[in-house]
């Protein structure tokens, strides 16, 4: 089956989502931290697109949160100070 080229406002809209899916990451551990990398995939993404896996290493590349040895996710100073930037 032929894939479709993605067009400009397909992908705003994928930005869009991908923000939104980074930032209610983001405020769930702020609340709920640590959480495991496959918890955090299994309760945004119960289907499995790998959509909360490139929102997670997103997140990591920005250093909003890290991630251990053990697989744990947390959120950092830069994480929670880029949540309050963005309740303004």
């Amino acid at each position: 089956m032929p894939r479709t080229p993605i067009g400009p406002g397909d992908r705003k809209q994928q930005q869009k989502q991908e923000k939104s899916l980074q930032r209610r990451v983001l405020q769930h551990l702020k609340h709920h931290e640590p959480k495991h990398y496959d918890n955090l995939s299994l309760l945004f993404d119960p289907h499995r697109t790998g959509a909360t896996i490139l929102a997670i290493q997103a997140l990591t590349k920005r250093r909003y949160v890290k991630t251990g040895r053990d697989r744990m996710v947390q959120i950092t100073k830069a994480g929670l100070r880029r949540l309050e930037e963005q309740d303004l």
